[in-house]
């Protein structure tokens, strides 16, 4: 099986940094671990791009299909299957409006 490679749009970066600075503003140690979370389970993908859920085409009736999931509670890493790679498009936390987020930005600008 050949492993994917992974890719991160500008939008999954600053969600990452999102994450930590809001999260080390109380608990450096905690804000750390949360990213290895998200990392390491990003990092799977690499192996297994199938293991998140599809979301339902009727979640997408505006867009293109093919976006999945993971969930590491308590975010949602978005992500898309291309040739050979993955493209992380956002780490959202499961409170957010993210299917407003995750579609505000066209996906081409990984």
């Amino acid at each position: 099986m050949v492993k994917h490679r992974i890719r991160y749009t500008l939008d999954a970066v600053d969600d990452l940094d999102s994450i930590f600075d809001y999260i080390s503003d109380d608990k450096r140690d905690a804000a750390a671990g949360m990213l290895e979370r998200i990392e390491n389970t990003i990092l799977k993908l690499a192996d297994n791009p199938r293991m998140g859920a599809v979301l339902p085409a009727n979640d997408l009736s505006l867009v293109e299909p093919g976006y999945r999931r993971i969930v590491v509670k308590p975010y949602i890493v978005f992500y898309r299957i291309g040739k050979g790679e993955i493209f992380i498009a956002r780490v959202l936390h499961c409170r957010q409006d993210w299917m407003n987020l995750l579609f505000e930005n066209s996906f081409e600008n990984a």
